[in-house]
């Protein structure tokens, strides 16, 4: 099942989270982070990513957006046009669009 968020970020730039969940094993396959904004290293996308497929569904947005400042820290890395906030907000509503497919693709 795929869900996906896009949004405006608040003063900043669009941001698109696209999340593959499988419903048998109840895991995240994969996770997609993509927008106008900018990441340095460029690089440190992947790890954003990775961070988030090795999530339970079921963590809070609270729990996310800490767990991905805690990585922007530990790697030095810099975050232009978006948050973890945002990040973390924007996967949990992709999840949740991969849970109610009736629901449908988002925008904000």
């Amino acid at each position: 099942m795929q869900g996906v968020h896009t949004e405006k970020v608040p003063g900043g730039k669009l941001l698109r989270v696209k999340v593959e969940y499988n419903p048998e094993n109840m895991l995240i396959e994969d996770v997609q982070v993509h927008g106008d904004f900018f990441i340095y290293p460029e690089e440190f996308i992947d790890d954003i990513e990775q961070l988030l497929v090795n999530l339970d569904q079921k963590d809070s947005e609270q729990s996310i957006t800490a767990a991905l400042q805690r990585l922007i820290e530990d790697e030095s890395a810099d975050l232009i046009g978006i948050t973890p906030e945002s990040i973390a907000r924007a996967f949990k509503t992709a999840i949740s669009n991969a849970l109610n497919p009736a629901a449908g693709n988002s925008k904000a």
